[in-house]
């Protein structure tokens, strides 16, 4: 796919994000006091920090999907892969912490079942893979839980800016 694919394809998928939005008129904010966003914000990263850092030492083989980005990233201008970051983080928390989070009815199921998706998204290989994306949904679905989708849509932006930068800088 050529860098125009790729960059026609990431607009269509927020479009068609923003017109699901809209037509359902899902997206709710919960009135959500800056220092809890700041402080749910900062405890989810650092929270995310240490468990891929101890994951990482148990099992130090790179996942599939880090294999993959690392390959792609390598391909195309960093611009363009930092533009498929920002939308795959926006674009998952919408999916699973908005549109299909309000679908679901218990606190419990909510965070199982958007985590579990999550996981699976990322086509984890190995148990470290399972390990290190079931830690990583459950932390943006305990955010969510606690704030809102921007506070978890946020924590995902920042998680995937630090992959960027410990990966290709």
């Amino acid at each position: 796919m050529t860098i125009e694919g790729i960059v026609l394809l990431q607009l269509v998928l927020i479009s068609v994000t923003c017109l699901e939005i809209a037509r359902h008129k899902t997206v709710q904010l919960k009135i959500v006091g800056i220092l809890n966003r700041l402080s749910w914000l900062l405890l989810g990263f650092v929270a995310m920090v240490a468990v891929a850092v101890f994951i990482s030492f148990l099992f130090p083989v790179q996942t599939r999907n880090q294999a993959v980005l690392v390959q792609v990233g390598k391909q195309v201008p960093p611009i363009i892969f930092l533009l498929f970051l920002v939308n795959a983080s926006i674009l998952e928390e919408i999916v699973y912490r908005q549109l299909l989070w309000e679908k679901l009815t218990f606190p419990f199921v909510q965070i199982g079942v958007t985590s579990f998706l999550f996981v699976l998204s990322h086509g984890p290989n190995q148990l470290g893979s399972w390990l290190m994306y079931s830690c990583l949904g459950l932390t943006l679905a305990a955010v969510r839980l606690k704030t809102d989708c921007m506070t978890a849509m946020a924590l995902h932006l920042l998680w995937n800016s630090l992959a960027y930068v410990v990966t290709f800088l």
